[in-house]
C-alpha cells in the first residue's frame, strides 16, 4: 500500500538546525529572565522572542549607561 501523504521526517518535530537555537533561548530565559523550563516551552514563539528582545534592549541600555559613566569618570 502506498502512503497517503509523504511527509518530511521533520514535519512533526524540530529540525536539527533549529534545536540548538531553541535550547539557547530556553537557557537565556531561565537564567536571565527567571522563567521555568515549562514556562518557556508553554509560551508561543512570538512571546518568547518578545521577552528575549526586551532583554537585549535592557542589556544594551545598561551597557550604554556604564560606558557613559566610565567616560565621565575618566574626564574627572
Amino acid at each position: 500500500m502506498k502512503p497517503f501523504l509523504l511527509l518530511d521526517q521533520t514535519f512533526f518535530g524540530l529540525t536539527l538546525e533549529y534545536k540548538p537555537y531553541l535550547l539557547k533561548e530556553i537557557f537565556i530565559c531561565t537564567k536571565h529572565i527567571g522563567f521555568t523550563y515549562l514556562d518557556v516551552m508553554g509560551m508561543p514563539v512570538w512571546e518568547r522572542k518578545n521577552y528575549l528582545n526586551q532583554l537585549v534592549e535592557e542589556v544594551e541600555l545598561q551597557n550604554k549607561q556604564i560606558e557613559e559613566q566610565n567616560k565621565k569618570s575618566k574626564r574627572g
